[in-house]
């Protein structure tokens, strides 16, 4: 399953793009465990900062607060994280067919991790949802789940790599038409 959201992500062509958000927040248990084995990851062509910066904004749009941004001042290896507020799968994706999903496990979080690689940025995408209980803050990060693949949430996040596509093409196009 990962690999072929990978695919899908890659064929679309992410490109360019950087970042000027700043810190914010204390900081989040769940970013700091790292990307799980199950995450979707992304190769782009775009410096981290110009990723997450971009994928800020994509969630602002879908009407989500991004919850917490991160990079250390002495980071030198320029790498980015975020987390998402609790998103309501139902609001940002009416759409899709829920069956006999439980009530709490129509929300989830998004935790982002930019890495720079060669000629670009690895993104790791984790979708996650607690399973027991509906949303809390603060998260009880003990209780939280990956998304299950068949899970109508991946439909929002395909559709969110789709907008952080065009963001990122529209900055490079942008980019590109200056002196």
């Amino acid at each position: 399953m990962l690999s072929s959201r990978t695919t899908i992500w890659l064929a679309t062509g992410l490109v360019a793009g950087v970042l000027g958000a700043c810190a914010s927040g204390s900081g989040s248990q769940g970013m700091s465990r790292g990307p799980s084995r199950d995450a979707t990851v992304v190769r782009v062509a775009a410096p981290p900062d110009t990723v997450m910066q971009r994928a800020w904004e994509v969630l602002r749009n879908d009407g989500v607060q991004p919850r917490w941004f991160s990079r250390a001042a002495e980071d030198t290896t320029n790498v980015a994280r975020m987390e998402s507020d609790w998103i309501y799968v139902p609001r940002v994706l009416d759409s899709a067919t829920f069956g006999s999903l439980s009530e709490p496990e129509k929300y989830i979080k998004l935790l982002f991790w930019a890495e720079p690689e060669r000629g670009g940025t690895l993104l790791y995408v984790d979708a996650l949802y607690n399973p027991m209980s509906l949303p809390t803050e603060p998260v009880q990060w003990s209780l939280m789940r990956p998304v299950p693949g068949a899970h109508p949430a991946w439909q929002y996040v395909q559709l969110f790599g789709q907008n952080l596509v065009r963001r990122l093409e529209a900055g490079t196009s942008a980019d590109s038409e200056k002196p």
